[in-house]
Order: C-alpha cells, then sequence, then structure tokens
C-alpha cells in the first residue's frame, strides 16, 4: 500500500483536497484531527502539555486552542515543544490505523511533513499551494484570525515554494474545478 502524503501551509485548500479523496473511497489520516484528539484524551500528553504551557491550556478539560496558538505561534521554541511531545504520539496512531486498512493507497494529510522531518515515510507528497490573497481571506473567514497573527502561523511553516519543490506533485488551487481534475489525475495514476 502506498503511502501519500497532503501538505500545503494553513489555510491553502489541503482539507478541500482530503475531502475529494474521501468521495473517491480513498482512507484518509488527518493528522490535526488525530493531534486535537489526543491533546484532550490523552492524560500523559495533557500533563506535558500543562507543565509546558500551564493551567490555561485546559478550559473545563477541554483544548484551549486560541490560548495554545497565542503561545505557541509567538515563541518558536514552545513550538518546537509542543511538537516534539505531539507528533510522536500522532505518528504512533498512524500506524495503527494504516495496519487496518485495505486499499491501493492511503493519504495522511498534514500541514507539517517537512518541517517535522517525516517526508522519508511517504512514497509520495503532494503540495497544494494557494495564492497568498486567498488563504489570507479564507482564514479570515474560518477561524477570524487576525493577518498578523497568520503571518505569525506562516512564519512558522515552510513557504509555499519550498514544500512544492520538496514534494513530487505541486497543484495550484485556484479553483475547486481545476483542484478536482488534478487530484482526480493523481487518483487515476496511484490506482
Amino acid at each position: 500500500m502506498k503511502k501519500i502524503g497532503l501538505t500545503g501551509i494553513i489555510g491553502s485548500g489541503k482539507t478541500t483536497a482530503a475531502l475529494y479523496f474521501k468521495g473517491l473511497g480513498v482512507p484518509v489520516f488527518i493528522a490535526d484531527d488525530c493531534a486535537k484528539e489526543l491533546m484532550e484524551n490523552d492524560d500523559n500528553l495533557k500533563n506535558q502539555i500543562i507543565n509546558l504551557l500551564g493551567d490555561s491550556a485546559y478550559l473545563n478539560g477541554k483544548l484551549n486552542k486560541e490560548f495554545i496558538s497565542e503561545k505557541i505561534f509567538s515563541d518558536s521554541m514552545l513550538l518546537n515543544h509542543v511538537n516534539n511531545i505531539v507528533h510522536p504520539r500522532v505518528h504512533e496512531y498512524f500506524n495503527i490505523w494504516i495496519s487496518k486498512q485495505n486499499f491501493k493507497y492511503i493519504v495522511y494529510e498534514a500541514a507539517l511533513i517537512f518541517e517535522n522531518n517525516s517526508q522519508h515515510i511517504f512514497d509520495k507528497i503532494i503540495c497544494i499551494k494557494t495564492p497568498i490573497n486567498l488563504i489570507l481571506d479564507r482564514i479570515n473567514k474560518r477561524e477570524n484570525y487576525s493577518e498578523d497573527k497568520v503571518k505569525r502561523i506562516l512564519n512558522n511553516q515552510l513557504s509555499q515554494e519550498l514544500k512544492c519543490s520538496k514534494s513530487d506533485f505541486c497543484i495550484e488551487n485556484i479553483s475547486k474545478n481545476k483542484l478536482y481534475n488534478e487530484l482526480l489525475n493523481i487518483h487515476t495514476s496511484l490506482i
């Protein structure tokens, strides 16, 4: 079974691409969803995050995403610490999940494939690239983040150009039709 990494910067359209693959019957693992679930339900992980970020990392037992994102995207060392705590657990869950799949290939969707130096586990990597003005619009509508916060997040990710240069496929996401056509071509080649 082939392992396909799906990456891109925040707001590039990774989730839309992942949903398209799911619609084609492809098993898709969303790393962010797994990370959030682990951060909320794994007591050992929770304790490590509280030790690192303080009690405000959780409100009423739930992940305080706004507090955490403000802290980690303002301090790259804290971001690295959180990533070093969370990502190995996500990979453990991914390995368990993949052992249960039965398809020609699977898709692993994550923004930080190259940043976490996990590109070697994939047979191919797809990068979704989107004009920055569209990204800013999407994130503002979806997350209501300020432009400053988006820029802080982007400063902690590799540029779209660099991600694309390291990927096997680079798809310019300027319309859903174009995106879907290119993803279908990749799907057909992988099947």
